[in-house]
C-alpha cells in the first residue's frame, strides 16, 4: 500500500511511485478479468477460468464464435487466460423417467440445460447413453445393463441412481410350456426400443453484474480488468475505473483497467480507453466497447519490455470508423487508444498509451505511456512479493538484514537494466535504511524506466 507517514499497523510493503520531472501542462502475466456483458443462461456463477483451449460449449453453453461469447473471443485474441465473471444463477433442468434407473440434472443452472436430451439405447447386454446439447453429441458411455452405477457424470449433466432400482418381475416360459418362476429383470435389461428423455424445468435468474464485480476485482490474481462489451452507458464503465484507482491507491495491487470511451473522463495512468473499433475479415463490425476487449487483453499479456504502439490487431482489416489525422491526433491528445488502418489493410493500435492527460511534477509525461507504468506495476509488485514472502517475520531488522534485502533489489534491478527495461541502474540508487520504529525499514530507490521508439525525425541531404 501507499504510505505518507510511518504509521501503519499492519506488517507489509508499503511502497510510493511518483516520478521527478517539471509541470507540463501542454498480476501473473497474461490474466485478463472480464465480466459478461451477456446472459449465458448456462455455466457456473462468479469466475470461470478459460484459456484458448478451453471446451467453452461445456462451461458455458455457447461455441466461442456465438454472437454471445463475441467480446471473449477478442479478448483471447491476446490474453493467455480469462477469468470470465458470470452472472447465471437460478434453477438446473432435471429429469426422472421411470424408465430410466436415474435421476439426471444438469450441471448448470440456467434455461439452456432444458436443451439437454439422453438418449438410452439396449443392444445385448449392453448400453449406450449418449448425451445431447441441442443437436450436438457431447458425451457417450456405454454400460452393462445390470450396471447402472458405472454411468459417470459428464461435463454437462449428473446421474444419480434413483431408488427405484429393484428389479421387476418377468414372467418367463421353458421350452415344454410350463410356467417357471419370474426372473427379476432390471429397468434397463427390460428396455425394448431405444428412450430418448428431455431435461427440463431449468431457469435463469441473473445476478446483478454490480454485486459481482468488485468482489472479483479485489480477490482475483489478474492483470488487466475490462468493461468490454457493456454499452458506453453502462456504470459498470466508472465502476471499474474507480476500483481500478482504489486497488493501485489504496492496496498497492497494481493492476490496469481498459474501458470504452465514455462521456466521464478518467485521466488516469491505471486505465486505458479505446475510442474505436474494426472491421474483422469476414465483414464483421466491432465496435469500441467490443474492441477495447483485445486491447486488454493484449495488454495483459505485455511485459515491461513491450510497447503495444504498432501492434496489429488480430483478423481486422479497417478500423472501424476510420479517424483522420486530426481526429487521431485529438484522441491521442485525450489519452485514447486508436485503431488505424495501415495501407495494406493491416489495423494497428496508434500509441500504447493510458489516459493520464493532466500532467503533474509527480507524475511527468512519460507516465502516461503504457510500457513505462507496466515497468513500474513490475517493480513495485516484485519488491512487495519479495519482502512478504523472504522477509517479514524471517529476517532480522539489523544493517545485516537489510543490507540483506538491499542486495536481492539490487540484483533483480541490474537484471531490468541488462534486459533494456531500465536505463543505467547502479547501487547507488537504492537506500535501505532503519525505519521510525523496530520492525519497520525505509527505501529510497530511483530508476529510468526505458520506452520503445516511436518517432523518427531525419534530415536527409541531397547534394
Amino acid at each position: 500500500m501507499s504510505w505518507k507517514t510511518q504509521n501503519k499497523s499492519r506488517p507489509g510493503a508499503y511502497i510510493n511511485v511518483v516520478g521527478k520531472g517539471k509541470d507540463n501542462t501542454g498480476a501473473e502475466i497474461g490474466r485478463t478479468l472480464l465480466p459478461i456483458s451477456t446472459q449465458l443462461n448456462w455455466g457456473a456463477k462468479g469466475i470461470i477460468k478459460l484459456t484458448h483451449d478451453s471446451n467453452f460449449k461445456a462451461l458455458l453453453g455457447h461455441d466461442l464464435n456465438e454472437p454471445e461469447l463475441q467480446t471473449l473471443h477478442e479478448v483471447l485474441k491476446g490474453a493467455d487466460t480469462v477469468l470470465l465473471l458470470n452472472n447465471n444463477d437460478g434453477q438446473p433442468a432435471s429429469k426422472t423417467d421411470p424408465a430410466l434407473p436415474w435421476t439426471i440434472t444438469a450441471i448448470y443452472p440456467g434455461t439452456k440445460g432444458n436443451e439437454l436430451h439422453i438418449s438410452v439405447q439396449k443392444q445385448d447386454s449392453k448400453v449406450t447413453v449418449s448425451t445431447l446439447f441441442g443437436t450436438k453429441l457431447v458425451d457417450q458411455q456405454v454400460i452393462d445393463v445390470d450396471k447402472p452405477e458405472k454411468l459417470i457424470d459428464n461435463d454437462y449433466v449428473k446421474f444419480k441412481v434413483n431408488g427405484e432400482l429393484a428389479p421387476q418381475p418377468s414372467p418367463q416360459d421353458d421350452s415344454s410350456g410350463n410356467n417357471v418362476p419370474m426372473v427379476m429383470l432390471s429397468k434397463l435389461e427390460q428396455l425394448q426400443n431405444p428412450i430418448t428423455v428431455d431435461l427440463t424445468g431449468g431457469t435463469t435468474v441473473s445476478v446483478q453484474m454490480t454485486e459481482l464485480l468488485n468482489d472479483a476485482l479485489e480477490t482475483e490474481a489478474y492483470d488487466v480488468a475490462t468493461t468490454a462489451g457493456f454499452p458506453v452507458d453502462s456504470p459498470l464503465h466508472k465502476q471499474l475505473v474507480e476500483e481500478i484507482k482504489h486497488l493501485r491507491e489504496d492496496n498497492d495491487i497494481k493492476v490496469r483497467g481498459v474501458v470504452p470511451v465514455t462521456t466521464d473522463i478518467v485521466n488516469y495512468e491505471g486505465v486505458s480507453t479505446v475510442a474505436n473499433g474494426v472491421i474483422l475479415g469476414d465483414g464483421t463490425e466491432l465496435d469500441a466497447t467490443v474492441a477495447a476487449g483485445y486491447f486488454a487483453g493484449a495488454s495483459s499479456s505485455a511485459t515491461a519490455a513491450k510497447s503495444l504502439t504498432y501492434v496489429e490487431y488480430p483478423d481486422a482489416i479497417s478500423a472501424y470508423p476510420k479517424l483522420s489525422n486530426d481526429k487521431t491526433i485529438d484522441a491521442l491528445e485525450k489519452g485514447q487508444i486508436v485503431f488505424t488502418t495501415k495501407r495494406n489493410e493491416a489495423v494497428i493500435i496508434e500509441q500504447d498509451i493510458n489516459s493520464l492527460t493532466k500532467i503533474t511534477a509527480e507524475k511527468p509525461i512519460f507516465f502516461s505511456k503504457n510500457r513505462v507504468v507496466r515497468t513500474m506495476d513490475t517493480i513495485v509488485t516484485r519488491i512487495k512479493r519479495t519482502f512478504e514472502e523472504m522477509f517479514i517475520g524471517k529476517i532480522t531488522n539489523n544493517l545485516t538484514g537489510r543490507d540483506l534485502f538491499k542486495a536481492n533489489i539490487v540484483s533483480y534491478l541490474q537484471s531490468l537494466s541488462d534486459n533494456g527495461i531500465i536505463n543505467g541502474f547502479d547501487t547507488n540508487d537504492i537506500a535501505v535504511e532503519a525505519g521510525d520504529e523496530r520492525d519497520s525499514i525505509l527505501v529510497n530507490l530511483a530508476i529510468t524506466p526505458l520506452d520503445s521508439m516511436e518517432k523518427l525525425y531525419m534530415t536527409m541531404v541531397v547534394q
